[in-house]
C-alpha cells in the first residue's frame, strides 16, 4: 500500500514539476521547490476531504510546511486547488498539442487525442473529478482557465479539420465534442463506472461520434463493433 501511494506521489511530482519548469523557465530556487512540494501534496488531500472537508491546516500537515510558508504562496484553499486545476489544465494541453502534431490523418488526430484524454484523466482520478465538477460552476475560481482550455482546444482541432478536410466547422460543433469528453470523463470517475471495460467503451464510442461529427460518416465504434 505505502508503496503504491509512494508511486502515485511520484507521478503526481513528475506532472507538477514538469509544467512548472516549462512555464516558470529556469526557477528552482527553495521557493520554488517549497510551492511544488504544497502543490503535490495537496492533491491527495482534495482528493480523500472533498474541498468542503478540507482546511489550510490538512494542507499544512500534508506538506509538512509552517503557516507562513503557505501564505508566502498560496492566498487560501481555493487559491491551491486553483494552481493544480491550472497545471493539469496546461500538461493536458501540452500532451493534446503534442499529438496532433504528430498526427497525419483526421482519424489518428481523434482516435489518439481519445486516448490521452481519456487515460490522462482516469490516471489521476478523485482529485481530476474534484476539479473538473468545481470549473463547471461559472462563478469558480476554476472557470476561466477551464474556458481558456476549450478555446485554445477548438482553435487548434478547427484548424486542422479545414487543413486537412478543406472543412471549416462552427466552433461550437468541435466544443460540443470537448463538452462530450468532459462529461464522458466525470461519468468514468463516479462510483463504480471506471474499469477497464468502461473505458474501453467510452474511448470506441467517443470516438465514433466525433468521427461521424467531423467526416460525416458512420463508423463500426457507435455499433459496439471494432
Amino acid at each position: 500500500m505505502e508503496s503504491s501511494t509512494n508511486h502515485d506521489l511520484d507521478a503526481i511530482r513528475e506532472v507538477v514539476n514538469q509544467v512548472l519548469d516549462y512555464y516558470e523557465g529556469d526557477e528552482h530556487g527553495q521557493r520554488s521547490r517549497a510551492r511544488a512540494e504544497i502543490l503535490i501534496h495537496s492533491m491527495a488531500v482534495f482528493a480523500q476531504r472533498g474541498l468542503e472537508r478540507t482546511t489550510v491546516q490538512h494542507l499544512l500537515d500534508a506538506a509538512n510546511i509552517s503557516r507562513r510558508t503557505f501564505y508566502k504562496y498560496f492566498r487560501n484553499k481555493l487559491d491551491v486547488l486553483e494552481n493544480i486545476y491550472r497545471i493539469f489544465v496546461e500538461n493536458m494541453l501540452l500532451r493534446f498539442q503534442q499529438q496532433v502534431q504528430r498526427s497525419r490523418t483526421i482519424s489518428e488526430i481523434i482516435r489518439n487525442t481519445t486516448d490521452i484524454y481519456f487515460d490522462y484523466h482516469v490516471s489521476m482520478g478523485p482529485v481530476i473529478r474534484l476539479m473538473m465538477e468545481e470549473a463547471r460552476h461559472s462563478g469558480s475560481a476554476l472557470a476561466p482557465h477551464r474556458e481558456k482550455a476549450q478555446e485554445l482546444a477548438t482553435n487548434v482541432l478547427a484548424s486542422e479539420v479545414e487543413r486537412l478536410l478543406g472543412r471549416k466547422f462552427d466552433p461550437l460543433v468541435i466544443r460540443t465534442i470537448l463538452w462530450s469528453l468532459e462529461s464522458y470523463s466525470l461519468y468514468l470517475l463516479s462510483d463504480g463506472h471506471c474499469t477497464e471495460e468502461e473505458v474501453a467503451r467510452c474511448k470506441r464510442v467517443m470516438t465514433g461520434v466525433a468521427m461521424a461529427v467531423v467526416t460525416g460518416e458512420s463508423s463500426d465504434e457507435l455499433l459496439g463493433q471494432r
